[in-house]
């Protein structure tokens, strides 16, 4: 009984072995998925893919605080009000865009992920608009900054595009 099991064993050993794909999960050749692989306008795309990454690092700078929010609360809303207009106008650039590749279902694909991106850090920015209006109405919610649910759907629409941007990232070469 011991030498079938060891016989069971060497075989399976060796199959494994010899099978090195089994073994191993083995990497896609593919650097792009497959619906992706023929992108006409991809110098636009890969463009206002940056223009996005721009507009999300310069968002980590908006300081909402409860001591300066009543104070700058003006200035604060100007800032997001600008990101939410620069927004709107990548929004439109890309509706543009999806125009003039409307029979490119690549290029549409790839555009609808970046409408994703740029919904994501929009309902982020109103959200902090709706979190320094709070902070002028002296809302007990919102005074409580670090427990404030204000704060869980900011942070939510932020990490959503956060995601979708590292997905885009990793998984398309846009080089």
């Amino acid at each position: 009984m011991k030498k079938k099991y060891a016989l069971i064993s060497v075989l399976l050993l060796s199959f494994i072995v010899i099978n090195s794909s089994v073994a191993y999960a083995q990497q896609s050749n593919l650097k792009v998925p497959p619906m992706l692989q023929d992108i006409k306008g991809k110098d636009e795309l890969v463009n206002f893919f940056n223009e996005i990454k721009r507009i999300r690092s310069n968002i980590s700078t908006i300081n909402i605080n409860t001591v300066t929010a009543k104070d700058k609360a003006a200035e604060i809303k100007k800032q997001i009000n600008f990101y939410l207009t620069e927004i709107s106008e990548l929004e439109n650039s890309i509706v543009d865009f999806e125009k003039k590749y409307a029979q490119s279902q690549p290029d549409l694909m790839f555009s609808e992920q970046l409408k994703y991106l740029l919904n994501a850090y929009k309902m982020s920015l109103n959200r902090q608009l709706n979190l320094v209006d709070a902070l002028i109405n002296n809302e007990f919610d919102a005074s409580k900054l670090f427990y404030s649910d204000y704060l869980i759907y900011i942070y939510y629409y932020l990490n959503l595009g956060d995601q979708m941007m590292s997905y885009i990232n990793t998984f398309y070469n846009l080089q």
